[in-house]
């Protein structure tokens, strides 16, 4: 049984030490980073749009419940890991998410000064109870599982109709909120609903929220902060909400609407809920400027609406990238953009913007747009021409000087076409506002709408498109609806269908296939996002996958790669595969050679066996699923100084779980060990199998965060058909049962966290 020629004990030590020693530079990387704090917070987030045939289907409800969940994750101090965002749930949803936090609740209740939960729900309700599908949930119910959550502290805010009805408890006073700094002796609660116990709680298209939820989101980004602290209270964020929520709900047709409180808090300090200071990237408002500030990202969606009346500076946490911002004076009206970069923060003055004029003032003689003559005139602008053609810069166009509208049109430098029903070619540039058969440009094509195909070999752009765009070397489209393909580039906002590329794909927000030879990104994917090389996203809702790597901010669904995956939040039910996967925040699960999460387990073991063999090994992952890999060895071979037979190593994989109790922690892992040895024993054995399952179960004690002593039991099985594999496998105890040899050792060692 000999090795092959050349092979040093030495060597396979360094190797050994090598695959040790990465987690070790890890830890020692990020121990500087680690965060340390008297207060843990939690969170259940829900939403839910339905309440069963009766009732209206709302669409902001978990929309709501997710940008809650994102801001207290990025401000707040909820991570993803101590937060459960639950949409459209059952009952049992319900109750299993407040069980779950509890569980969290007390196994950390030592370790830390104070603990805080907050309940967030959006949806709808009566005056009894919280309305889930389906299910009713009493508001009696409701409060009794708050109250059994072993926590200091409970903050409830309620976004629903009669959801006032919740807060109504007998003997309940309304009272100013008191405390939180890191202060230990802090008790009570706060409860926030949207609405009196008699009045609807209403959500808006034009905000694509709920009122009281944009506020409130709105406050804890930093327009709630009257002290200029950079810190949102609780008695900030409640007397904003109110005014805000008030504000945009006096002329609605269902009435204003009047959010309510209920706080009993003992301490000392005001409840902080965000700080600003956390924020990747903030907006600074200048102390000069008053107005009312309403901020739309570079897709128009509204963001944030600030109405800054007092001369002294806002400071706003907002999602790195670019903003248009319209600031509404007394009697003027400005406009400006800005880019927020991650870690800096921008001065926004007066600098930033310029006057637009605004006024619509009549003009004697002016036509009455709302007269249906006039509208017909207007009609009678657009001239219909079967087949149009240019040659040089539109002939027909510039004669007629009217917008056109045409079956089909040809040129070779320039067409426009206000509309087109059927197919337009252009040598050089082609642009149509309306575009429903098939636009070609050998250099250039451009409709704001198009319905059908849009074909380019140099670029293709277009502001909605249904259909199949492609591009032999760039598309861009505002919303896609389709396909959109390019042997080079696209680049799309919206896009529900199939985006491909040959080498790049970027869209903002994606739902279908997006699929590249070379590099994928997207914001929010709903699907596949598939690459050979590399994808990128902010969130995933589907499927990532690529040969070399992922990287995505949340993971909900599988994260595959050959080498290296990267999530800052993996959420349950979801799984990392790959080499070596990271997880800022991990609540799934991870399969790999090297798995890192911040919450999860990061060790290396050395033991010694009764059948004299040591053992090195690295468990990493969820405590629920972690994966083994690691390496056994007769400790007799280390002595010996005559190394012509050989020397067998077994190399160890394999998945195990952990339950933790307190200082005590329990393993039950299963492996598959392939067996290391000389040329001679593998010809000898049948078939050249080298391979057999083990068990294992172990106890350990853990006097420190990063130090652990445990002792424990490991089956290895062997079939009588592969005994040859087993020649020089190192036993002193087995006994056989049929055709199964099982070869039990027991084991002492001590383990190295790194978490």
């Amino acid at each position: 049984m000999k090795r092959k020629e050349g092979f040093s004990v030495k060597k396979g030590f360094l190797i050994i030490l090598a695959v040790f020693l990465f987690p070790v530079v890890s830890y020692s990387q990020n121990a500087a980073g680690g965060e340390s704090g008297g207060v843990d917070r939690y969170a259940v987030f829900i939403g839910c749009n339905s309440a069963g045939k009766n009732y209206q289907k709302l669409l902001y409800a978990g929309t709501d419940a997710m940008a809650f969940q994102k801001t207290m994750a990025e401000i707040g101090g909820i991570s993803r890991s101590n937060g459960i965002l639950l949409l459209e749930p059952s009952r049992t949803d319900l109750d299993d998410a407040m069980n779950s936090i509890a569980k969290k609740i007390s196994e950390k209740k030592n370790g830390s000064k104070r603990s805080e939960f907050l309940f967030y729900y959006s949806g709808h309700s009566d005056e009894n109870s919280l309305l889930l599908g389906k299910d009713r949930y009493d508001y009696s119910e409701l409060k009794a599982a708050i109250n059994n959550i072993p926590s200091d502290v409970h903050v409830v805010i309620l976004d629903s109709c009669y959801s006032g009805n919740f807060i109504r408890t007998k003997g309940g006073q309304k009272q100013k909120p008191f405390l939180v700094d890191d202060s230990s002796v802090v008790k009570g609660h706060a409860y926030l609903s949207s609405s009196s116990s008699q009045e609807f709680s209403q959500e808006s298209d034009e905000i694509g929220s709920s009122f009281f939820t944009n506020s409130m989101l709105t406050g804890l980004r930093g327009a709630a902060d009257s002290s200029g602290d950079k810190k949102v209270t609780l008695n900030e964020l409640y007397s904003y909400a109110f005014t805000e929520t008030l504000a945009k709900t006096e002329k609605t047709s269902a009435g204003p609407q009047h959010p309510n409180y209920n706080i009993t808090l003992v301490g000392s300090g005001d409840l902080v809920l965000s700080d600003i200071t956390n924020s990747d990237s903030v907006l600074h408002i200048a102390a000069d400027l008053t107005g009312r500030f309403i901020i739309r990202d570079e897709n128009g969606k509204l963001i944030s609406e600030v109405n800054k009346l007092h001369d002294s500076p806002v400071y706003l946490a907002l999602e790195e990238g670019s903003y248009d911002v319209m600031l509404i004076e007394r009697n003027r009206t400005r406009q400006g953009s800005f880019t927020l970069a991650n870690g800096k923060v921008f001065k926004l003055s007066a600098d930033s913007f310029k006057t637009v004029a605004v006024e619509d003032n009549r003009v004697r003689g002016q036509e009455d747009d709302s007269n249906e003559d006039n509208k017909d005139n207007k009609e009678k602008e657009l001239v219909y021409v079967p087949v149009d053609f240019s040659f040089v810069a539109n002939e027909l166009s510039r004669v007629f000087g009217k917008r056109l509208r045409s079956n089909m049109s040809f040129g070779f430098f320039n067409t426009n076409i206000y509309e087109l029903e059927g197919i337009i070619f252009s040598g050089g540039t082609s642009f149509t506002e309306l575009t429903r058969g098939l636009q070609f440009s050998t250099i250039f094509s451009s409709s704001k709408e198009l319905h059908g195909v849009q074909a380019s070999a140099i670029f293709n752009t277009t502001h909605s498109a249904e259909g199949i765009q492609a591009a032999g070397v760039f598309n861009h489209a505002h919303n896609v609806n389709g396909v959109q393909a390019s042997s080079i580039f696209n680049s799309a906002h919206d896009v529900k269908g199939i985006q491909a590329a040959a080498v790049f794909n970027s869209a903002h927000d994606f739902t279908g296939v997006q699929a590249s030879s070379i590099f994928n990104s997207a914001r929010n994917l709903r699907g596949v996002q598939a690459s050979g090389i590399f994808n990128a996203a902010d969130s995933i809702n589907g499927v990532q996958a690529s040969a070399i790597a992922n990287v995505a901010g949340e993971i909900n669904g599988l994260q595959s790669t050959g080498i290296f995956n990267k999530a800052d939040y993996v959420s349950e039910r979801s799984l990392q595969l790959g080499l070596v996967n990271y997880a800022k925040s991990l609540d799934g699960i991870q399969i790999g050679l090297v798995n890192i999460s911040d919450d999860g387990i990061l060790e290396t073991s050395f033991s010694y066996t009764s059948n004299n063999n040591l053992r090195a090994v690295l468990t990493s992952g969820a405590k629920r699923f972690h994966s083994v890999f690691g390496f056994s060895m007769s400790a007799k071979n280390i002595y010996r100084n005559n190394y012509s037979d050989g020397v067998t190593y077994d190399m160890i994989m394999g998945f195990g779980s952990r339950l933790e109790l307190s200082n005590l922690n329990f393993d039950f892992e299963i492996h598959a060990n392939e067996i290391f040895h000389s040329d001679r024993i593998k010809e000898e054995a049948e078939d050249g199998v080298t391979y057999y399952p083990s068990a294992r179960f172990a106890a350990g004690f853990a006097p420190s965060s990063h130090f652990k002593i445990f002792t424990g039991l490991i089956i290895s099985v062997e079939h009588e058909k592969y005994e040859d594999s087993f020649y020089d496998f190192n036993s002193n105890i087995h006994f056989k049962c049929r055709e199964f040899t099982f070869h039990p050792e027991f084991e002492a060692g001590v383990s190295i966290s790194f978490n």
